[in-house]
């Protein structure tokens, strides 16, 4: 399937069946994760499903919103910004698999870590967020139309909010960058913590490179770090859509004050068109 249309085939599911990953499915993802495990930067992430069978025991989520949920996706990254941005890349390839095989997602940043002791985790790392997978219930219920409604889950910032040149700072004209349009569209239409989109990305002409910025937009997201989870769902959507049309580049990450902008935002990586 064409990873645009994965990408918009994408939606959070908030009712989901109870039933467990039918074996295929879970062998198939799986297989996916696994060699699915090196990032940004070469850093390693190890993604496992996790089934909770003992259904009377189920997390509340969004106050009893997400119901129906028996199946997550997690991995442990370092408590630092750069790793939960990986985190965030690899997750998100993972989820974008699982939907182009009919498999049901929902990110999740606020959650009971206590739920999950018995996952291991090493001093100095975290379970920055975690996804749900499993079925949807056939039809939409109202409480996934009430929700959807509630965080303007359909909305998005246009182009003169995100994306800007470089040189002068000023609104990024999508003629400019052509070829890069669908990648850059992906990207704005991208799922993120509350819908707050907190990337901000300049392309700077000069050298042939975008560059990734984040913006703080709710403190309580900021502090769990759950922006960075988001600027690693961009960077994601980016490379894939990049990918299928043909665009080669890489990721990397310029050296502290050689790339610059004003002080609300925090340089987070380039990519270095081919």
């Amino acid at each position: 399937m064409n990873i645009t249309d994965v990408i918009k085939k994408r939606k959070s599911t908030r009712t989901f069946s109870q039933s467990a990953l039918n074996p295929d499915d879970r062998k198939n993802l799986e297989s996916f994760i696994t060699g699915n495990c090196t990032g940004l930067q070469n850093e390693n992430i190890n993604f496992k499903i996790i089934e909770k069978k003992n259904s009377n025991n189920q997390m509340k989520l969004d106050y009893g919103m997400i119901q129906g949920h028996n199946t997550y996706i997690l991995g442990a990254s370092k408590s630092s910004c750069e790793s939960r941005v990986n985190y965030g890349y690899l997750m998100e390839k993972i989820v974008l698999k699982a939907t182009e095989m009919d498999i049901s997602t929902c990110w999740i940043g606020i959650f009971d870590k206590a739920y999950f002791n018995d996952f291991h985790i090493e001093n100095g790392f975290e379970i920055p967020g975690i996804v749900i997978v499993g079925y949807s219930e056939e039809r939409q219920t109202l409480l996934d139309k009430f929700v959807r409604f509630s965080v303007s889950a359909s909305k998005r910032n246009s182009w003169d909010k995100l994306f800007f040149n470089y040189s002068g700072k000023t609104a990024l004209d999508p003629v400019t960058v052509n070829q890069y349009y669908d990648s850059l569209e992906m990207v704005r239409i991208a799922p993120s913590s509350g819908n707050t989109q907190p990337w901000r990305v300049f392309f700077d002409e000069t050298v042939n490179e975008f560059h990734f910025f984040k913006k703080s937009i709710i403190k309580k997201y900021e502090f769990g770090g759950l922006h960075d989870i988001d600027l690693g769902i961009a960077l994601s959507h980016f490379e894939l859509t990049s990918i299928q049309n043909g665009l080669s580049g890489t990721w990397f990450k310029h050296d502290t004050g050689n790339v610059r902008s004003d002080d609300e935002l925090q340089y987070i990586m380039s990519w270095k068109c081919g």
